[in-house]
Protein backbone atom coordinates (compact mmCIF):
# COMPACT_ATOMS: atom_id res chain seq x y z
CA UNK A 1 0.00 0.00 0.00
CA UNK A 2 1.24 3.47 -0.75
CA UNK A 3 -0.62 6.48 0.21
CA UNK A 4 0.54 9.86 -0.50
CA UNK A 5 -0.15 13.34 1.65
CA UNK A 6 0.65 16.88 0.61
CA UNK A 7 0.54 19.78 2.97
CA UNK A 8 2.08 23.29 2.32
CA UNK A 9 4.14 21.66 -0.68
CA UNK A 10 5.84 18.98 1.01
CA UNK A 11 4.53 15.38 -0.36
CA UNK A 12 5.00 12.88 2.07
CA UNK A 13 5.07 8.99 0.83
CA UNK A 14 4.15 6.30 3.41
CA UNK A 15 4.41 2.59 2.05
CA UNK A 16 3.33 -0.65 3.93
CA UNK A 17 4.16 -3.65 2.40
CA UNK A 18 3.49 -7.46 3.65
CA UNK A 19 6.12 -10.09 1.62
CA UNK A 20 6.42 -13.19 2.43
CA UNK A 21 9.40 -15.07 3.72
CA UNK A 22 10.22 -16.77 0.24
CA UNK A 23 9.06 -13.07 -1.22
CA UNK A 24 12.23 -11.43 0.74
CA UNK A 25 14.77 -14.14 -0.03
CA UNK A 26 13.78 -14.21 -4.12
CA UNK A 27 14.25 -10.28 -3.82
CA UNK A 28 17.80 -10.66 -1.96
CA UNK A 29 18.75 -13.44 -4.47
CA UNK A 30 17.89 -10.92 -7.63
CA UNK A 31 20.18 -8.22 -5.67
CA UNK A 32 23.62 -10.59 -5.87
CA UNK A 33 22.42 -11.85 -2.81
CA UNK A 34 23.51 -15.89 -1.28
CA UNK A 35 20.97 -16.65 1.22
CA UNK A 36 22.13 -20.10 3.39
CA UNK A 37 20.63 -21.12 6.65
CA UNK A 38 22.10 -20.07 9.63
CA UNK A 39 22.44 -20.83 13.28
CA UNK A 40 21.86 -17.88 15.33
CA UNK A 41 24.02 -18.40 18.88
CA UNK A 42 23.69 -14.96 20.94
CA UNK A 43 24.60 -15.07 24.88
CA UNK A 44 23.08 -13.87 27.14
CA UNK A 45 23.22 -9.54 28.04
CA UNK A 46 23.43 -8.43 31.75
CA UNK A 47 22.35 -4.67 32.12
CA UNK A 48 21.86 -1.89 34.71
CA UNK A 49 18.44 -1.67 33.35
CA UNK A 50 17.53 -4.73 31.30
CA UNK A 51 18.91 -8.11 31.08
CA UNK A 52 18.33 -10.09 27.52
CA UNK A 53 18.49 -13.71 27.59
CA UNK A 54 20.37 -16.26 25.46
CA UNK A 55 19.16 -16.70 21.80
CA UNK A 56 19.67 -19.77 19.98
CA UNK A 57 17.33 -20.17 16.90
CA UNK A 58 17.83 -21.10 13.11
CA UNK A 59 17.52 -18.34 10.46
CA UNK A 60 18.64 -17.55 7.15
CA UNK A 61 21.93 -15.10 6.62
CA UNK A 62 22.49 -12.78 3.64
CA UNK A 63 25.94 -12.84 2.20
CA UNK A 64 27.58 -11.40 -1.00
CA UNK A 65 30.88 -12.85 -2.14
CA UNK A 66 33.70 -12.99 0.08
CA UNK A 67 31.17 -12.50 3.38
CA UNK A 68 31.25 -14.50 6.10
CA UNK A 69 28.06 -15.60 7.71
CA UNK A 70 27.55 -13.46 10.88
CA UNK A 71 24.35 -12.13 12.91
CA UNK A 72 25.52 -8.90 11.58
CA UNK A 73 23.64 -10.17 7.97
CA UNK A 74 20.51 -11.58 8.86
CA UNK A 75 18.47 -11.51 6.01
CA UNK A 76 15.92 -9.39 7.61
CA UNK A 77 18.20 -6.83 8.54
CA UNK A 78 20.44 -6.74 5.11
CA UNK A 79 16.30 -6.50 3.33
CA UNK A 80 15.95 -3.90 5.64
CA UNK A 81 19.19 -1.83 4.64
CA UNK A 82 18.43 -2.68 0.94
CA UNK A 83 14.98 -0.89 1.03
CA UNK A 84 16.64 2.07 2.63
CA UNK A 85 19.48 1.89 -0.56
CA UNK A 86 16.84 1.70 -2.88
CA UNK A 87 14.56 4.85 -1.24
CA UNK A 88 17.20 6.88 -0.41
CA UNK A 89 18.12 6.31 -4.49
CA UNK A 90 14.61 7.05 -5.56
CA UNK A 91 14.70 9.93 -4.00
CA UNK A 92 17.74 11.68 -5.89
CA UNK A 93 15.88 11.55 -8.54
Amino acid sequence: MIRIKEEQGIITMYTKAEMSQAQIIKFLQCQGYDVKGYYLNLPAQEGLLVSEPAVSRWTFTATKEGEKQSHKNIYTDVFEREMNHFFREFSKI
